[in-house]
């Protein structure tokens, strides 16, 4: 070979070598030094806690014997229907023989009907809560006091505590003898009793527990009231987690009404429009509760006498001048009485066919009724004159009386018990499941309201954890005031005030038009300036219990600890402030919420790059420091994001310093890795320390984020997560994540209505800039979908549990995109089977769901409250949300959840409006690929058990760490707050720590809510940081440090006494179960 071509091909292979290294480099496919520099200091900083990793062979065993004995379950049901309309558009149900009860084969039985009057009050909807008031609800509960007092045999229910707290505090004491008179005697019954009547979609159960126990403490301190039976009539579908709640307080019994009323009629065939509602996993039926569906569309009079809507008219006597009324009745004469009662006698009977009990429930009622003194009297007498011609016809064999909802479940039980005692009948079916989704009648479904307004379904999440977290610090700090022996009274009333009013505010939200964003948009503004202000009253309660703990009580102002993060305005995304480093120091404290240690990453906006760190130790702790962009392609050097690993005892109150150097630290401060894609343009100022790649704008090569556990493949073009490579193994897993719009057709508040399959969202002419950094601790890929999303995904080095996951943040305005609804999308290589895939009720349990082919594409959409996850025999892939969102999986392996909608109809279901007041809010997501221990066939089970690892990294996201700062430098303040004497296991959480108040907000005891989480043991659990199980702990161990004077079990709103516990006994949670205590220090 000659020289010159010795030569050449030299040189060929040094071009290629440098134009590979040249890609690789650019591309993030290296290892980044940092990454390697810090895996070798973080033992130094971050000794590794050892926890029992031993798996409990209890839960294992849980896990796959725990199925519940049901005879029907709502998930087959919802296969097995056929969801065939009449020509008016309602569903085909079963009905009596159009000769019934006229023509019978047998000899009729004694029929018992009780009439329940009630009244329907939304606490906000078409008017505001304050306006509901003044207009209508006090003139209900006023008339009600009055009328009930005339005419002694008529009865009330009522639910919402709110109202019912707003009128009494306007009472005379004589006026409120008289009411807790009418209870006594039975005349009125406070059914449900929360604060509330709440969504069963888009709640969290930590919430609905706390508007529920907040109502029932209400009732009774104020009327001596426990309610015994459930009334939820209005909520868009039920949840199979309300059920478990209600009985866990006290319930009994419970009745509702809005369930897709092509599903009641295959329940009606079945005979069990009355079941006994069990948990899926629940093998004993202990929890099991008497649940009444009613059976026709709606609870207005129209629809609750029978199945003929026309005659049911004939028999709202309300005449109020110049009111418009559907009303067909006229008042009940000598020459008409015969003939009107035979009607509504032979619609009793046809509604008694749906039944197995001769004792049929009749709602007399309708929204905001009752409301004129005139009201109380028309359905009184003529009601009155009905029921007493129809008792005297012996040949009906019919008693019709005022009742409520315990006189109707005393008489049905009675019945019950009396048919099993002769072995007439072998007593009532159970059910497992819940009643998702809604559909009253065209095939229209009820599945837009689970993403409607996406912006306050974030707030109220939001003002969820920051009372948890003020609720936690108010009740350390009362017990150690108790424990240094410092005044309490005055402290606990100012802290005590502000969560009551914060608490207040948020199971205010929680109606089932609130949360669920079908309100008229100014009634969306005053539920918002109320979440605004119980979120920052929590932040008061947190500022001064922080104080005052780290400070033992003796700095108690001014104020010198302030929130890191704030919301300036009720429309407006909460901002992280700009904290200002000084050379003296400024102190930021953490505190955790959670009861387990946690090994975080904790990000903070500071004021300057020259900066250290030092943990409560003084020790100088690394950090990385990160680019805060003034504009989209511009870096500040004024602002910049630091990171660092926090390790938080707890209940923990950690403080960090961070001072000011004159000198970059090269040795703690780690500066991340700029890129960008698609652009030609990146301006960094050149004071800051950004290493950088040259900026691509023709990039054709995939974008590659890793750490040590996986490596995350990016599109170039448009920066979509397409795979998943798992490194210990090679595996991929394909993602396929995109941006998709359906486009709407009549979706409007309520409904989810789109006119074709979802079609690409961004129809923009220039592919998305890309912004990625890298660094030792985390990296992060940006993707500006300009001016309506961005979108990133961020990826942790350290600590392990973190690393673990991707968090995915969304942060979208659609106020341009009108009639779309914009749709995050996963096409996976999962296989899973019969394209199921698995969603959360309430953040409590996960549920089976299965796509159906036969049906359109909304009549598949879900609720996930917080988890969905697809599955196959070898892996899991779960998404994490941090609000609630409408999801579906429309083919094997694709997951897609709904981010916001924009509708400009009004769909007809009583709003009369469209949804327009779009908001810019950020969607917080945490996806977690898991690879199964062994080969595991898919369980038939419809239900499902998140892992270990899932359950811990969720509990990061729907608890997040409590950061304030001050700039006042005292070494008062430099020491750690270690309240709980030892953690509790992975799989149980503190649902509320929480004192209870008095009617004056004086103390009445503290309230410790339990939950043990089921778990499936077939995946690892790297990186835990709490034990698998502690089969020794006790409260005596976990409250080592508090000053227990008693401790009882009680249910779940402490209006029952359970037993008195040993508190060095063990705890002994059985999986799933929710166990209550009240405490007095």
């Amino acid at each position: 070979m000659k020289f010159w071509q010795r030569l050449v091909i030299l040189c060929s292979s040094a071009f290629i070598t440098l134009t590979v290294l040249y890609y690789y480099t650019d591309d993030g496919l290296y290892e980044n030094p940092h990454i390697n520099h810090a895996r070798l200091v973080e033992p130094n900083y971050w000794p590794v806690k050892h926890f029992s990793m031993e798996q409990d062979a209890s839960m294992c065993h849980f896990q796959h014997t725990a199925t519940s004995r049901s005879n029907i379950s709502t998930y087959d049901v919802y296969q097995q229907t056929d969801f065939n309309l009449h020509p008016d558009g309602s569903y085909e149900m079963p009905t009596a023989p159009p000769d019934f009860p006229s023509r019978v084969d047998h000899e009729l039985e004694q029929l018992e009907v009780i009439v329940v009057p009630h009244s329907h009050n939304d606490p906000g909807w078409l008017k505001t809560v304050d306006e509901y008031y003044v207009d209508q609800t006090k003139h209900i509960l006023t008339n009600m006091v009055n009328k009930l007092t005339d005419y002694p045999n008529m009865t009330f229910i009522w639910a919402e505590t709110v109202y019912f707290s707003m009128w009494w505090n306007e009472l005379e004491d004589a006026v409120k003898v008289h009411v807790r008179r009418l209870v006594r005697r039975g005349q009125l019954e406070i059914v449900l009793g929360g604060w509330v009547m709440p969504d069963e979609a888009s709640t969290h159960y930590v919430s609905v527990i706390d508007q529920l126990l907040e109502g029932h403490q209400w009732m009774w301190e104020n009327l001596g009231v426990k309610p015994e039976n459930s009334w939820s009539i209005d909520p868009f579908g039920y949840s199979g987690t309300m059920p478990y709640l209600w009985k866990k307080a006290g319930m009994e019994n419970m009745v509702i009404q809005r369930v897709h009323q092509a599903i009641k009629g295959s329940l009606i065939s079945k005979n069990s429009l009355e079941f006994m509602w069990r948990q899926y996993w629940d093998t004993k039926g202990a929890n099991d509760i008497l649940c009444h569906v009613m059976p026709y569309m709606l609870y207005s009079i129209k629809y609750t006498c029978g199945p003929n809507r026309f005659i049911c008219l004939l028999f709202d006597f309300r005449q109020v001048p110049n009111e418009y009324s559907e009303s067909r009745a006229k008042g009940i004469t000598s020459e008409n009485l015969e003939k009107q009662a035979k009607y509504l006698y032979e619609q009793y009977r046809k509604k008694s066919y749906l039944y197995k009990y001769n004792t049929i429930l009749v709602p007399l009622g309708d929204d905001f009724r009752f409301d004129y003194e005139v009201e109380w009297d028309q359905q009184y007498t003529n009601y009155g004159k009905l029921m007493n011609y129809m008792n005297n016809r012996r040949d009906w064999k019919i008693n019709v009386r005022f009742g409520t909802l315990k006189d109707y479940f005393e008489h049905m039980k009675q019945q019950k018990a009396s048919k099993m005692y002769y072995r007439k009948d072998k007593g009532l079916p159970v059910l497992s499941g819940d009643f998702f989704p809604y559909s009253d009648r065209n095939n229209e479904y009820w599945t837009g309201y689970y993403t409607t307004r996406p912006f306050d379904k974030r707030f109220s999440r939001d003002v969820q954890n920051q009372i948890q977290a003020a609720d936690t610090l108010n009740t350390v700090a009362y017990a150690y005031f108790k424990k240094w022996r410092m005044p309490t009274r005055d402290h606990y009333f100012k802290y005590a005030t502000f969560l009551q009013q914060a608490r207040r505010s948020l199971g205010l939200f929680l109606h089932h038009d609130a949360i669920t964003g079908t309100s008229k948009e100014y009634v969306v503004v005053d539920y918002e300036t109320q979440l605004l202000q119980a979120y920052n009253a929590t932040q008061s309660v947190m500022q001064m219990t922080i104080q005052s703990l780290l400070s033992k009580g003796k700095v108690e102002s001014p104020l010198v600890f302030r929130p890191e993060t704030v919301r300036r305005h009720f429309s407006e995304q909460p901002r992280k402030q700009t904290i200002e480093v000084q050379e003296e120091g400024t102190r930021v404290v953490l505190f955790n919420p959670l009861a387990q240690f946690r090994r975080e990453v904790i990000h903070l906006h500071v004021s300057t790059d020259h900066l250290i760190i030092k943990n409560d130790k003084l020790q100088v702790i690394p950090c990385q420091v990160n680019p805060i962009w003034d504009e989209s392609l511009i870096v500040s050097n004024v602002k910049f994001e630091v990171v660092f690993i926090a390790e938080l005892a707890p209940f923990s109150i950690t403080p960090f310093m961070l001072f000011k150097t004159d000198e970059f630290d090269h040795n703690n401060v780690f500066p991340s890795k700029i890129s960008v894609y698609n652009t030609e343009t990146l301006i960094v100022p050149p004071e800051v320390r950004f290493p950088q790649s040259r900026p691509r704008k023709d990039n054709f090569h995939p974008i590659v984020m890793e750490n040590e556990k996986i490596k995350l493949v990016f599109k170039p073009t448009n920066g979509g997560l397409q795979y998943i490579i798992e490194k210990a193994t090679g595996n991929k897993t394909d993602i396929g994540l995109e941006f998709l719009a359906y486009k709407s057709q009549g979706s409007g508040a309520y409904l989810f209505y789109p006119s074709s399959e979802a079609k690409p969202a961004f129809y923009i002419n220039n592919i998305p800039v890309i912004r990625v950094i890298e660094g030792p601790l985390m990296s992060r890929l940006e993707v500006l979908f300009q001016p309506y999303l961005q979108h990133s995904v961020q990826l942790y080095s350290h600590p392990e549990l973190q690393a673990s996951g991707v968090r995915i943040a969304n942060t979208i305005n659609i106020k341009m995109l009108k009639e779309k609804e914009i749709i995050m999308r996963m096409k996976t290589d999962i296989h899973s089977k019969d394209s199921s895939y698995y969603t959360d009720q309430n953040g409590f349990q996960m549920i089976k769901r299965k796509t159906n082919k036969n049906v359109r594409i909304e009549a598949n959409y879900y609720p996930m409250t917080s988890t969905a996850f697809l599955d196959d025999e070898h892996r899991r892939l779960t998404l994490h949300s941090s609000q609630s969102h409408g999801v579906a999986s429309l083919e094997s392996g694709w997951l897609e959840v709904m981010l916001d909608r924009q509708t400009i109809y009004d769909d007809n279901r009583g709003l009369q409006e469209s949804i327009e007041d779009i908001k810019e809010v950020t969607l917080d997501f945490l996806l977690l690929l898991e690879k199964r221990n062994h080969l595991s066939k898919q369980q038939e089970a419809h239900y499902a058990l998140p892992s270990l690892l899932s359950t811990s990294l969720n509990d990061l996201l729907q608890q997040p760490v409590m950061i304030y700062f001050s700039l006042v430098d005292s070494n008062i303040f430099q020491h750690t707050l270690l309240p709980l004497g030892s953690a509790l296991p992975c799989d149980t959480t503190v649902v509320s720590f929480r004192s209870l108040s008095t009617a004056n907000l004086a103390y009445n005891g503290t309230s410790l809510i339990l939950h043990r989480r089921g778990y499936n043991c077939d995946f690892p659990a790297p990186g835990l940081q709490c034990a698998v199980t502690d089969r020794s702990m006790s409260l005596a161990s976990l409250l080592k440090d508090f000053p227990v004077g008693s401790l009882r079990e009680t249910t779940l709103t402490h209006l029952y006494d359970k037993a008195t516990v040993d508190i060095h006994s063990p705890l002994g949670l059985s999986p799933m179960e929710i166990v209550t205590y009240h405490i007095r220090w």
